[in-house]
């Protein structure tokens, strides 16, 4: 998703509400952090400001929870593009075809490391990239579904503490694998839009571009990843890239 500064989405200047939707990408309690940027920006009444989001289709109630005072809300899959979207100048078709092609290759370098702990299990492209009449396109929006080469938590933290990055939380590193894995892919392009949401909930229309069962340099996928996401995301949050519609979460008071 690319938009204007001067863009205004669900009563909002387009940067303050993304900087909104950003703050419930990690599942933390941010009230006290929304109310902030909300005021600042000289929005009083929050409530109204949540109510427009949800209906816009960026935030979404999951569960009022044991405490009536509370309200969980979640980023949708358009939370999460809004939230990754830049204010970026538009590509022409043929940088956009060049940026796609160093994805892939990336892809394959990635998949082709026994030491990475995690592997791309596909690349699915959707949006105007997909319509060869657009020129120019905003960005490169991609699905990505990854899965882990290995559960071994010991493994994990000894790959992390080896990148020699520090980090604020235990959730921040549990995710670092993810996040560098993303990292890697866009290789600082901010025209390359990458999402782990399952993109089949908002559209049909999707190119598979690439799939580690077609990639005869790829590191075979473990045995036990074939096992299905919902039971790999009950035993571990990071194990897989495939996720459901509603993907990150926090908590609220009501007034």
């Amino acid at each position: 998703m690319r938009i204007a500064k001067s863009d205004t989405i669900a009563g909002l200047p387009a940067p303050v509400a993304r900087d909104l939707v950003r703050l419930y990408r990690g599942g933390t309690f941010v009230q006290e952090l929304a109310d902030t940027l909300l005021r600042r920006n000289g929005v009083e009444d929050t409530e109204v400001v949540f109510a427009r989001m949800e209906n816009a289709g960026y935030l979404v109630k999951a569960d009022t929870g044991d405490d009536p005072g509370y309200v969980w809300w979640e980023a949708t899959t358009l939370g999460n593009a809004l939230a990754m979207a830049s204010f970026g100048k538009p590509i022409t078709r043929s940088t956009a075809d060049r940026l796609v092609a160093g994805l892939l290759e990336r892809a394959r370098m990635y998949n082709a490391d026994p030491g990475m702990p995690l592997f791309v299990e596909r690349l699915r492209i959707f949006g105007s990239y997909l319509d060869p009449t657009v020129d120019p396109l905003g960005d490169v929006d991609v699905e990505l579904s990854f899965g882990m080469r290995t559960r071994d938590h010991q493994k994990i933290r000894a790959y992390v503490r080896a990148s020699g990055r520090t980090f604020d939380s235990f959730m921040e590193e549990l995710f670092w694998p993810q996040k560098e894995l993303t990292q890697k892919l866009r290789n600082h392009s901010t025209a390359i839009n990458i999402t782990t949401e399952n993109i089949d909930n908002i559209t049909n229309k999707a190119r598979l571009v690439y799939s580690i069962e077609d990639d005869p340099g790829a590191v075979p996928r473990p045995v036990e990843a074939n096992r299905t996401a919902g039971d790999a995301l009950q035993r571990h949050p990071a194990e897989v890239g495939v996720r459901e519609p509603r993907q990150s979460s926090a908590r609220n008071r009501t007034r």
